[in-house]
């Protein structure tokens, strides 16, 4: 019967080609993920770290002037538990005045440091900052022990210890890392409900001989954290 149909369908559009010319066509895709969970992130005082107003005067001219450290709560709520990892992205990435010597965040920055962009002022580099969730902050449904950082450099197919850059995940930056959680002394991504921590920022600003300090200079550090689903 389905082969029969088949047939008369082909038959009954041979007849309208040769009734009317074919058009143009257009190709319908039917895609989506399904994904075991549902996980949603979030951080505490609006996602943003406000340095208030801060004083031409307190601005070195030959060197980077370190800005204190500010925080916020971060957390990923999952419906069920699910393996995640963190992607960022510096939306301001080509603006970083790299601070090469420089200590923030508790890691002394180098050239192939990850650090992320605070824009531009009359097309000059205002300054840097570096973004860390750090492991000893960070709880996997309520446990506080016992968690590793861990990064994969080729998009979740192996993962390494995170054993550099301060035992955290770095937030922002050039690179395009994921990073995830696992039981300390494995390497493979722990599924968990609730995950809190504290990410640390720390912001340079650039030289003030680099800067016009005779007017308003905005810090405009932006940069989005991606949740993946493993």
């Amino acid at each position: 019967m389905f082969n029969k149909g088949k047939i008369i369908a082909a038959a009954a559009m041979a007849l309208a080609v040769n009734s009317a010319m074919a058009a143009d066509s257009v190709d319908v895709k039917v895609i989506g993920t399904i994904v075991p969970a549902a996980c949603k992130p979030a951080l505490s005082g609006g996602a943003t770290i406000d340095y208030g107003t801060i004083k031409a005067s307190a601005i070195a001219q030959d060197d980077y002037t370190v800005l204190p450290v500010k925080s916020l709560n971060f957390s990923i709520n999952c419906d069920a538990p699910a393996k995640v990892a963190l992607k960022s992205i510096d939306v301001r990435q080509g603006t970083e005045a790299k601070p090469v010597g420089v200590k923030l965040n508790g890691t002394t920055i180098g050239d192939s440091t990850a650090v992320s962009g605070l824009g531009l002022a009359d097309s000059k580099k205002i300054g840097a900052y570096t973004a860390i969730l750090k492991t000893a902050s960070v709880t996997l449904d309520g446990a506080t022990t016992g968690v590793d950082s861990i990064l994969s450099k080729d998009m979740a197919t192996t993962w390494v210890k995170n054993g550099t850059l301060a035992e955290g995940a770095w937030i922002g930056g050039t690179h395009s890392w994921l990073y995830s959680f696992a039981a300390a002394g494995s390497l493979t991504p722990v599924a968990f409900t609730t995950l809190t921590g504290t990410l640390d920022v720390q912001a340079a600003i650039n030289k003030g001989s680099e800067l016009d300090l005779t007017k308003a200079v905005h810090l405009d550090g932006m940069s989005t954290i991606e949740l993946y689903y493993l």
